[in-house]
């Protein structure tokens, strides 16, 4: 049986055990997909740090959104020649990242969206973002917070 060998891509300042999943060209430069991270020619994000990425097809951009927590300032609008499967490998790696969500009620409708997610080191990430509407100086609601979060993480940890 013949197999097919695959080709190998090389790029510079990738970590250790770091691989191109996918690439796709654009008007500033290169993007590009690793096991790790999506790569821009003036950036990178870890997959753990993206809330969600959505391909514009009219517009010819990738746009990614980093989790509310993360310290990037996205969104980042990358815009592409062709998305190639550069698109399709972003949203697999997104997804994967998750290991869990929950959005836990706190008051009434009103609560808390706890996420877990994994780094490429097999470690969690832990996102909790608190709908607007409450009041986090409340010290009830902060007791409920804390139990909401140490709930979801127990379920996973």
């Amino acid at each position: 049986m013949l197999q097919r060998r695959r080709r190998t891509v090389s790029m510079p300042n990738l970590e250790p055990g770091e691989r191109v999943l996918a690439r796709a060209s654009g008007p500033d430069g290169e993007v590009s997909a690793t096991n790790r991270r999506l790569i821009w020619p003036d950036g990178s994000i870890h997959w753990y740090e993206i809330e969600r990425a959505s391909w514009d097809g009219d517009a010819a951009h990738l746009l990614v959104t980093p989790v509310a927590t993360s310290e990037h300032a996205g969104p980042y609008r990358l815009v592409l020649n062709e998305p190639t499967r550069l698109v399709d490998v972003v949203r697999e790696q997104v997804t994967a990242s998750v290991v869990i969500t929950r959005h836990v009620p706190l008051s009434g409708e009103h609560g808390v969206q706890v996420t877990g997610r994994r780094r490429a080191d097999g470690s969690l990430v832990w996102n909790a973002v608190v709908d607007a509407a409450l009041d986090l100086d409340d010290p009830q609601l902060r007791t409920r917070l804390d139990a909401a979060i140490t709930t979801v993480r127990s379920e996973i940890e």
